[in-house]
């Protein structure tokens, strides 16, 4: 049997049901490379669970794969997740995988950083479009793509569910400054007005922890911010509503 399990955002959000589950388990696994789970993460977790977790890498999850689901045949197996299961692409190759192989699949879900950070920003779940990542740029390696899709949502009067690039070595995502930076040399490319200076996003830092912030601010004055949380997401509203703008406005940075 193969368990599938969410953990949510902070320590406490696994669910009893997924607790009773990954206890039973003859295997538990922990996913620390499509979401951030660090340390003392997963310390809490094998402390409330009373079992040793083993971290998977990414080439567990994906060249691996195959013997995670050869394990769940023999045994009883849970994979633990940060956020929700099933969101990011390489759960949801495990996951038709193991059907195909006729692996016994139970999902157990949790809270994500899409509806914890389009719900708290106050915005209209169905005004939003597609969601793109704020990469990090290396030397020969630039991607664009999210600009596009940020544009597109925008000329369809759609706001954008930005995620920033996670970066393993600082077990964190990239900076608010990184990320305003990389927007702003894409602008520079494209120059269809998505990074105007006067323009207002969203930054959504520390969803569910002690450390959350939310700032409604300009663009100009998200590049001079001078924090590093540990996961940060930021959304860039298309036209908003009245309520949308009542709400905004109790996040703005005096």
């Amino acid at each position: 049997m193969l368990n599938l399990i969410g953990v949510g955002l902070y320590n406490g959000d696994i669910s009893i049901r997924a607790v009773d589950a990954a206890a039973a388990s003859d295997f538990v696994f922990a996913d620390a490379y499509t979401s951030f789970m660090d340390g003392d993460r997963i310390a809490y977790l094998s402390a409330t669970l009373h079992k040793e977790i083993k971290v998977l890498s990414r080439q567990d999850m994906e060249e691996g794969s195959a013997k995670l689901i050869d394990l769940s045949r023999k045994s009883d197996v849970s994979i633990l997740f940060g956020g929700d299961p099933l969101i990011a692409t390489t759960h949801k190759i495990l996951f038709s995988q193991a059907k195909k192989a006729c692996v016994d699949i139970h999902i157990f879900h949790s809270a994500s950083v899409f509806s914890a950070a389009i719900g708290e920003s106050g915005l209209d779940f169905y005004r939003f479009g597609g969601v793109c990542t704020i990469p990090h740029w290396y030397d020969n390696y630039k991607p664009v793509s999210f600009y596009e899709t940020i544009a597109r949502n925008l000329k369809n009067e759609l706001h954008s569910l930005v995620l920033l690039d996670y970066d393993q070595k600082s077990n964190s995502s990239i900076s608010i400054r990184e990320a305003m930076q990389v927007l702003d040399m894409a602008e520079a490319h494209y120059k269809q007005g998505v990074a105007n200076k006067n323009k207002y996003i969203f930054i959504i830092s520390d969803i569910s922890m002690k450390s959350q912030k939310i700032i409604f601010t300009t663009l100009e004055k998200a590049a001079m911010l001078d924090f590093k949380p540990n996961v940060s997401t930021i959304i860039i509203p298309a036209k908003m509503s009245d309520i949308e703008n009542e709400v905004a406005n109790l996040f703005t940075e005096q």
